[in-house]
């Protein structure tokens, strides 16, 4: 094993600068797929989808009541004494016909039976009162849900109303994910060797992938020999969109990630301008993206929800999503790194009606301890810092009904 120098290579982007470079730099190869209703919510709709039915067809009664010709009505409420089902009026339910020629409805709960006689307590206001027109609630042609629209539960329901029995959408992305070094073993190995740590990030990028609408293949641990990892990424470019490798990114002597990517394929960002994660990467192998995240599963974490994340809502022609912020007032002293911004990850919590945060070292805690705590986040400028009582905008992870009781 030789001394690999660390030497800061090309463009090192910013966490908002990278969400922006990845999507620039990809060139989406889409595909599409014809479902059910079944299986349409949160699918994204790969065009226009119009109803095939104008609804309703005819007048119906927008609520339950009693169907009346307004004319009636001309001189105030008639005299109903001697009024008979079928002729003067009709009885009107929810969502049916409203026949000629009646053209009004009254609600059930102004009229009245007494002895079997009619009785109106309340003249209708309007011609066509409570009365859906023909075509007023699903147009002829109209457009039920829009190109590139997530389809939504009520969504499911309006296409079915529409005469709609299947939507064709987007197909699920297909990921690949390579983990490789010597020093792993399978997060399933019922016992390990003290020299070697388990490959448990696989595991959260399936938790990850499941949130983003993304299918999965993890590959085997593949160990650090440049041979091997090219197999694997060649084999991962036969069948994915998207290929992530994890670690082999950094300056260790073993890790030759980069330097083949470098002269098998393109690299195009060696590292991050933040941390932590600073060591994801950006390449192209057989002409699919490659995104590298750092080996650490907090730097790995970090990846996954911010860039993996930016690629899967573009994949989708999804408007990227900003995470909620408050304002709060820091509880600590903070200087980030002079090479590198930082995303620091706090505890956000409320106390006398102002919300707080409060820092979490990773390197301090277990990983337990921090992924019970931390709730948000901090972006701080490289070379800048926090001082205790300085008032910053925070990134929040959870709803921010989550953080109103905690301390």
């Amino acid at each position: 094993m030789a001394y690999r120098e660390y030497v800061e290579k090309g463009y090192m982007p910013s966490r908002e600068m990278m969400k922006k470079f990845l999507i620039e730099q990809i060139d989406f190869k889409r595909n599409f797929e014809v479902v059910d209703l079944y299986n349409a919510v949160d699918k994204v709709s790969a065009e226009d989808v119009k109803a095939k039915v104008i609804l309703p067809k005819l007048p119906v009664s927008k609520m339950d009541g009693i169907g009346v010709c307004f004319a009636d009505f001309k001189d105030g409420i008639p005299d109903t004494e001697n009024w008979q089902e079928g002729k003067e009026y009709i009885f009107a339910n929810t969502g049916c016909v409203v026949p000629e020629p009646y053209d009004t409805v009254i609600l059930i709960e102004d009229v009245r039976f007494i002895d079997g006689k009619l009785k109106i307590l309340a003249k209708p206001e309007t011609k066509g009162q409570l009365i859906d027109p023909p075509g007023s609630l699903i147009g002829k042609d109209e457009v039920l849900v829009n190109k590139y629209e997530k389809i939504t539960a009520p969504q499911v329901g309006l296409l079915a109303s529409g005469g709609i029995k299947e939507v064709k959408v987007i197909a699920r992305p297909k990921i690949a994910f390579i983990p490789t070094g010597d020093e792993l073993v399978s997060w399933q190995s019922e016992d390990y060797p003290v020299d070697k740590n388990i490959e448990s990030n696989s595991m959260m990028l399936s938790a990850f992938c499941k949130q983003y609408q993304a299918d999965l293949t993890i590959f085997p641990i593949i160990p650090d020999d440049k041979e091997k990892i090219k197999e694997a990424l060649t084999k991962a470019s036969e069948i994915a969109d998207i290929i992530l490798i994890n670690a082999g990114s950094s300056k260790g002597t073993k890790d030759f990630t980069l330097d083949l990517l470098e002269t098998e394929g393109e690299v195009l960002v060696y590292e991050l301008g933040c941390r932590p994660g600073k060591h994801s990467s950006f390449s192209k192998f057989n002409q699919k993206p490659v995104l590298g995240i750092a080996g650490p599963p907090n730097g790995a974490e970090l990846a996954m929800r911010f860039y993996l994340k930016a690629i899967m809502q573009a994949y989708y022609h999804q408007k990227l999503s900003s995470l909620e912020t408050v304002n709060v007032t820091v509880d600590f002293d903070f200087t980030a790194p002079k090479n590198a911004d930082f995303c620091l990850q706090v505890h956000i919590f409320k106390q006398d009606d102002k919300y707080h945060a409060q820092i979490i070292n990773p390197k301090g805690v277990t990983r337990a301890t921090l992924l019970q705590k931390y709730n948000g986040f901090i972006y701080q400028l490289k070379g800048t810092s926090l001082n205790v009582g300085d008032e910053v905008t925070a990134e929040l992870i959870v709803e921010r009904k989550e953080i109103e009781n905690q301390n």
